[in-house]
């Protein structure tokens, strides 16, 4: 199967302008809810980050 790696080099060397800004979108969406996903899972299991912890 081609994938996305190939639809993206194609619609690069075709200036497909809207496959592209799709693409970018798509990815950077998955990377803004992976690293707020890490964020709430870090906030979670570590007791230090939680409100109210005050350090002695």
């Amino acid at each position: 199967w081609p994938g996305m790696g190939k639809l993206l080099i194609d619609s690069i060397n075709m200036l497909d302008r809207p496959v592209i800004v799709a693409y970018l979108l798509v990815i950077v969406s998955l990377f803004i809810v992976i690293n707020l996903l890490v964020d709430l899972l870090y906030t979670g299991l570590d007791p230090r980050l939680r409100p109210g912890h005050t350090t002695s």
